[in-house]
């Protein structure tokens, strides 16, 4: 089932099924500005990645001397979620814990995600709630994926990735999905970075620890932004395309893909966060539309 909020500017539509963003229309002009999840490219709009970020190495994790298997960024985009609440510029949903998820994640949960409508931006919050009497490790990020080029007589090679202050970053590569310990400087003492296909031959790029506030898609020819994501809350950050499809996404992470050949214990694997019983976790990035 489909839900949606809007404001004199925006329309926003959100699926149940995962609680991704299934649209987002500026009113005046009629610009989609989220990737319409063209099952011959790229089945989906922005996912929402729980209880895991990335791959797990064999599919498969470790927990207190148990194998698990769980899909690729875990199990929460394609759950039915609940509406919880709804009003003019503001809707709400959520997921717990079933026996169809205990299989894969033996945990007792409660998901929330809330999205805040105001003027041209989107506030995404994600609440993750342990309702178990045990720790519970986990990771969540987001997968959103904007439409670009976002103009008719525009190429997608004609954009860059606009950083809020000048970075030094290491790209770290991975290899089916999973990271190989590569590693190449793409930002020395800089805040543009040019959105070339070869970029992308090898999957994600995946930086850690952004300083900026924000990043955004803008075109080289007229500096015009389409989209800004303020996610310097989220200490990991993934760029993606499909290779030679009309979108990229910008992917605020808070965990990672495993290493290849890890086999430790899920509450070891980097990026994990560990929830004591009965403890909140929130984190929220804001998207904004030009």
């Amino acid at each position: 089932m489909n839900y949606s909020i809007e404001n004199e500017r925006f329309f926003l539509l959100i699926k149940t099924q995962g609680a991704e963003i299934a649209s987002v229309k500026n009113k005046a002009t009629d610009q989609e500005y989220i990737w319409q999840a063209d099952p011959a490219v790229w089945a989906r709009h922005a996912p929402v990645l729980f209880p895991i970020v990335g791959k797990l190495y064999n599919d498969q994790y470790r927990l207190n001397g148990k194998s698990y298997k769980m899909p690729q960024h875990g199990f929460a985009r394609d759950k039915e979620f609940a509406l919880l609440k709804q009003e003019d510029q503001q809707i709400a949903f959520q997921l717990a814990a079933d026996e169809e998820t205990k299989k894969m994640y033996p945990f007792n949960f409660m998901l929330t995600i809330r999205y805040d409508l105001s003027d041209n931006r989107v506030r995404v919050v994600y609440q993750v709630k342990n309702m178990d009497k045990q720790p519970m490790p986990f990771s969540i990020g987001a997968h959103p994926a904007f439409c670009c080029p976002a103009q008719i007589d525009h190429r997608w090679e004609e954009y860059q990735l606009l950083f809020e202050k000048d970075e030094t970053l290491d790209r770290h590569f991975i290899e089916d999905g999973l990271r190989n310990g590569r590693t190449k400087r793409l930002l020395n003492n800089e805040h543009m970075l040019a959105l070339h296909r070869h970029l992308f031959t090898e999957d994600a790029i995946i930086f850690r620890q952004i300083q900026s506030e924000w990043v955004s898609i803008m075109a080289q020819s007229t500096g015009e932004k389409i989209v800004t994501v303020y996610c310097k809350k989220f200490p990991f950050l993934g760029i993606w395309q499909k290779l030679g499809a009309n979108f990229y996404c910008i992917e605020p992470w808070y965990g990672l893909t495993d290493q290849v050949g890890f086999t430790g214990d899920f509450t070891q694997k980097e990026g994990i966060q560990i929830l004591a019983p009965s403890e909140v976790f929130e984190i929220d990035y804001t998207i904004e539309f030009h």
